[in-house]
Parts: structure tokens; sequence; C-alpha cells
């Protein structure tokens, strides 16, 4: 199959009518996220179906033009880098759909900062700041799902699975005939086999630590038992039996734990209170070099850090 070259986008073969597409350069930060195009197959699907594919909309706009309109776009979850360009994929035509709770998050910012809990420690206008700076706009009309529910369209089949341990509303997509698993963001996020990305995250206060375990060790089996191909929002494809993925983001938790732990034992946790160790290790720029940014992008990874530590913190102290 003849893939096409445009600029700023990647293209790769998952199957012969499914292709992984990456935009190389995101306009900031949190713009952008990898996401699957399924392409009509007679028999089984006439329309192109596109998930989770939040990319810039001059670039929808030529994927459009290069394999015609896209019917249904389905968003994994709530976060800046999965929602802040699928407004375009609606103003192109497709009809969106988003799971609860997050599906509001697509169509007000409000709805995005009261649900993310930014409240606590950020001012709204710092959001509203970074998530223009990302390229956010609205959306018209989003069809809201539960995670787990079932896609058919004719007949193509999508499964969306259940992984909160990233947020309350995150899933990724197994497509049962065509073997592939899409986890989203889970935490795969090497941009190639050498190079080391962050890993999961979890900078919320709704996430879990152990739940990400438990969603870890969930997707490997599907992936093991009902896919061929492994596919996510910042990385490259794998091709089953490869564990790798699921072994590096256990590692990168494991590590975690560990930078933590050092640095509370540096601090002597048994004589310090959780609110003070997390004071001492934020201003130690432990995951983030907070030091050297500015302005609202600090306030933001100041607060992505603090929870990523909490949780850490506070899995120390369970022991």
């Amino acid at each position: 199959m003849h893939l096409p070259k445009i600029e700023n986008l990647e293209f790769s073969q998952v199957t012969r009518d499914i292709l992984l597409i990456h935009q190389v350069k995101p306009p900031f930060f949190f713009s952008c996220c990898d996401g699957l195009l399924v392409l009509p197959k007679e028999g089984r699907n006439k329309n192109s179906i596109a998930l989770d594919l939040n990319i810039e909309q001059q670039l929808i706009k030529s994927i459009i033009n290069e394999y015609g309109p896209v019917s249904d776009y389905i968003c994994s979850h709530g976060h800046l880098d999965h929602i802040c360009h699928v407004h375009a994929w609606e103003e192109l035509g497709a009809l969106i759909h988003a799971p609860f709770p997050e599906v509001k998050f697509l169509l007000d910012l409000h709805n995005f900062y009261l649900g993310f809990e930014f409240g606590e420690e950020l001012d709204y206008r710092t959001v509203e700041e970074f998530a223009k700076l990302n390229g956010y706009k609205k959306c018209k009309r989003v069809k809201g799902f539960t995670p787990g529910e079932t896609f058919q369209f004719d007949n193509f089949k999508i499964e969306t699975i259940s992984l909160p341990g990233h947020s309350k509303a995150h899933i990724g997509f197994l497509l049962p005939i065509e073997r592939v698993l899409h986890i989203s963001c889970l935490g795969f996020d090497k941009p190639n086999p050498e190079k080391e990305g962050f890993g999961p995250w979890y900078g919320f206060k709704e996430t879990s630590i152990s739940q990400y375990l438990e969603d870890i060790n969930m997707a490997e089996e599907i992936f093991l038992k009902r896919a061929r191909f492994l596919t996510s929002s910042h990385s490259y494809i794998v091709e089953n039996p490869d564990l790798s993925p699921f072994e590096y983001m256990r590692n990168k938790i494991k590590n975690n734990q560990e930078k933590v732990d050092k640095a509370l034992i540096d601090l002597n946790r048994t004589q310090t209170s959780e609110t003070n160790a997390l004071s001492y290790l934020l201003a130690m720029d432990l995951f983030f070099p907070k030091s050297r940014l500015e302005g609202v992008v600090y306030e933001i990874y100041r607060f992505w850090e603090s929870w990523i530590i909490r949780k850490h913190i506070q899995r120390s102290l369970a022991i």
C-alpha cells in the first residue's frame, strides 16, 4: 500500500487498511497524540473512522484530501493532548464520540478545569492560557459513551477497554477481528526502541498508581491472548509476543518510586509531615526541570509533579 508524504506527518501501516499516524512537530507541549485511521474495506466498514487522532486542523484536511471523509471520531479521554483539535474533525463532518465523564471537557474548557480539580491549586486563567497555547477549541456536539462499550460500524467492531489509572474516562481500543490493541495513554511513550519517554502519567488527584499497575496487567493479558499488534498514543507499533512495552511501563513506575523513596530517606521521612516532604521534593525538580520553566507552563508542571510525588509518598508511607 502506498503511504502518502504529508509534511509534519508520519504514516505507519498497522494492517493493510489501518494506519497509525503521528504529527512530527506539535505546536506546543500537550497539543497532539498519535491515533489510528481505519480506512474503508469492502464488507467491513464503508466509511473511514478515526481513533484518537488528535492533530492540527491543516493536517486533518490533508488526510481527508488523501483518503476521503471520516464519518466517526472516537476520543479516548479528556486530557489536552487528546481533545485540543478534535473540533476540526467535527467541522469536517465527523461525529465525535467521547467517554463519560470526560465527554463534557470537549464542550467547555471550564468543565475540564473543574473535572480535573485544578481549582485546588490553580486559577482558571492559568489553565485557560495553557489550553490556548496548545490550541484548544471546543466542540459543538459530542456523543458520550460509557467506557467498556462496544461500537459497531457496519461490520466493523471496536471494543473500548476501561483503563482508569490514567484518568477516570481513559480507554483503550481493541479491534478484535484485525487483532489490533491501541492502549492510548497507558504509558508506552517511546518514540523508537532506542529512545526513552516519561512513562505512565499520573499527575492528577484522581489517578492511582495501584490502578495503573492493574491496567498494565490487564492490557498485557489482552495483548497476549487477543491481539497481534500493539499501538499507543505516543509510540511505535509492537508485534506480539514482544512484551517490552509492559516491562517498560512497570519499570518506569518502579524507578519513580525509588527516586521518591531515596529523596525521603535523605529528608528523614519519620520526622517530616507529608506536606513538608512534598515541598522539599518539589524543590528538587525530581521529574521535571521546573527551574527552567516560567509562567503558566511552570504552574501546570508544578501541579502535575505535585500529584505524581504525592502518589509515591502515599505508597511509601503505607509500607
